[in-house]
């Protein structure tokens, strides 16, 4: 039995802010639907879920180099994971490195801060909360009852019982290590931020922003993703804000990727410029 081909997947670093050009070429030239062109595009930037052979993925990459999109295919076995994340508790910066700890307080993880390849941080929205108020007495019980065996709606009663919470977004870090490559949550409010000992502020969201400063602070050789910068820079909530958590973990891989891109192609030019001389 032949071997299969490997799979290529597109990984597009860049946000389209032009759509229309790159949706019309991909119906032209890859007999995409249009509606699927459309997901496509506004997926991006990110990792397609197309699975593509490698002269087809050359292809769309030389076309969005024409339409000034910068981009990649990988192998779909050389694609990093980022799943499952591990979300600590106990933590510590450290002057060599970033310290994890466990309930018990025993080191689980040691992060060297060389390390350290990506800081990607924001706010993740939350799903508002429906609260009860007050138990309902027995005439508005025996009320419901009625509405429930002549049919009637009960939507007032329950309007009277309940109440919309509206949640605050909660920020998150997705730190990635390399050597092996791994991935971190942060999430604000399941931190324990005894380390800033003096520095220790009474809430939350008051210490994240002084652990998201150490850490790019110390971690000078890592990348910061731009919601990083945003954040840090008290820049509006939109440019740092994701739908889930998992909308923060797809960035981050993007960003690991965008890096490993520049780092191999840096790489690249100085093999060619110590072959010319």
């Amino acid at each position: 039995m032949a071997a299969r081909e490997p799979a290529y997947r597109i990984v597009v670093f860049d946000t389209i802010d032009n759509p229309e050009p790159v949706r019309e070429w991909l119906v032209r030239n890859f007999a995409l639907h249009p509606t699927d062109a459309a997901r496509w595009v506004a997926r991006m930037p990110g990792v397609s879920e197309l699975r593509l052979d490698e002269r087809t993925a050359r292809d769309l990459i030389d076309g969005l180099y024409e339409l000034e999109i910068a981009a990649e295919a990988r192998r779909e076995d050389n694609l990093p994971s980022l799943a499952p994340a591990v979300v600590p508790h106990t933590i510590a910066c450290r002057d060599q490195g970033f310290l994890i700890s466990g309930l018990r307080g025993e080191p689980t993880h040691w992060i060297p801060w060389d390390k350290v390849e990506v800081i990607d941080a924001g706010l993740i929205t939350q799903p508002d909360e429906l609260r009860a108020i007050v138990p309902p007495g027995w005439v508005t019980a025996l009320r419901n009852g009625l509405n429930a065996l002549l049919r009637r709606p009960s939507l007032i009663a329950r309007r009277e019982r309940s109440i919309r919470i509206v949640r605050d977004p909660v920020g998150e870090i997705v730190l990635v290590r390399r050597d092996p490559t791994r991935a971190f949550r942060l999430v604000e409010n399941a931190l324990n931020y005894a380390y800033l000992g003096d520095r220790l502020r009474p809430s939350a969201s008051e210490n994240f922003p002084l652990l998201l400063d150490d850490l790019c602070t110390h971690a000078q050789t890592a990348s910061l993703a731009p919601s990083t910068r945003a954040f840090r820079e008290g820049r509006p909530a939109e440019e740092y804000t994701f739908s889930s958590s998992q909308a923060l973990l797809d960035d981050a891989l993007v960003r690991l990727l965008w890096r490993w891109y520049r780092r191999d192609r840096d790489e690249d030019l100085r093999a060619k410029r110590a072959g010319d001389s």
